[in-house]
């Protein structure tokens, strides 16, 4: 089967819904399994920069027989970090999801912190990938490095790039960038191809939107600390790439520390996109987290 009739397939079984919520609309995706025991285990992906849900679609085929899931592109009804993440909850209220699990990867690593620390009576764990922390014990380099990233200067200039960047061009750029960061050239060439089913998802806008979240996590910079997260003692998974340089050792570091006994995977392939590209052994260890957890 191919990546498009994978997502097509998807499409089909998990198709978009929208809920009226106290302050916007959010469309989101919704796949209750009913059929067997653990598909009372709800996971909630989140996405990272691109802010696309339905970019980790290659992911969710192997999950849908056995969980339920949930997924979504963050609403730009929601402009902040902490808007998002109540409306998220509000969501899963209004819809009867249980037993949660936030499955982030990058920003969503860190919306999904942020969510948990402000609702951890509807969250019961966290899987997260290719991100960091936004803890009060962070030293020097990890400072520098995240000041680099959600620099005001640099989100200000993001967003006006995005203001009147021509779509045309985005593609082929996204394209170009997967083939200097993803030494694998197939795996190089599985990341275009899932950015070419989803283009028809990104405006100007949306581009904004992100850069506008990317920003606000400025407000959360040094703010979180580990009683933050005691309800999810052992309840915590964590993935590391070694060839992932986007977030420093130090960072990484500080994650680990932040958490309460979480499971820790250090050594997978792929980079950034580890869970994409090492999909099989992401998945196997995912499973392996989840059945200890939910005998």
């Amino acid at each position: 089967m191919t990546l498009k009739e994978k997502y097509t397939q998807f499409d089909k079984t998990a198709p978009l819904r929208t809920a009226r919520l106290t302050h916007g609309s959010f469309t989101y995706r919704y796949y209750k399994n009913s059929q067997i025991p653990s598909g009372n285990i709800t996971l909630v992906f989140l996405a990272g920069g691109t802010g696309l849900g339905d970019s980790l679609f290659y992911l969710y085929d192997s999950l849908l027989p056995k969980y339920s899931l949930i997924t979504f592109n963050y609403p730009m009804d929601f402009p902040t970090n902490v808007s998002l993440c109540d409306a998220m909850a509000e969501l899963f209220e209004q819809i009867g999801a249980r037993n949660i699990y936030l499955i982030g990867q990058s920003y969503g690593g860190l919306l999904a912190q942020i969510t948990a620390k402000r609702h951890p009576e509807i969250i019961k764990g966290m899987v997260l990938s290719g991100t960091c922390s936004l803890s009060n014990d962070i030293d020097y380099e990890g400072m520098q490095n995240i000041v680099t990233m959600i620099n005001p200067d640099k989100i200000k200039k993001n967003i006006r790039m995005d203001k009147y960047l021509p779509m045309f061009l985005l593609f082929p750029l996204f394209k170009l960038m997967c083939r200097r960061t993803i030494a694998e050239k197939q795996s190089a060439e599985i990341a275009g191809a899932v950015f070419d089913i989803l283009k028809k998802d990104f405006s100007n806008d949306y581009l904004v939107h992100m850069d506008t979240l990317l920003g606000d996590l400025t407000t959360e910079f040094g703010t979180h600390k580990p009683e933050d997260f005691e309800p999810f003692r052992k309840e915590v998974l964590l993935f590391f790439s070694q060839e992932d340089h986007i977030f420093c050792d130090s960072l990484k570091d500080a994650l680990i520390r932040l958490m309460p006994e979480p499971a820790v995977i250090p050594g997978l392939k792929g980079g950034h996109l580890a869970m994409l590209l090492s999909r099989e052994t992401y998945l196997s260890a995912l499973e392996k987290f989840l059945t200890e957890r939910n005998p």
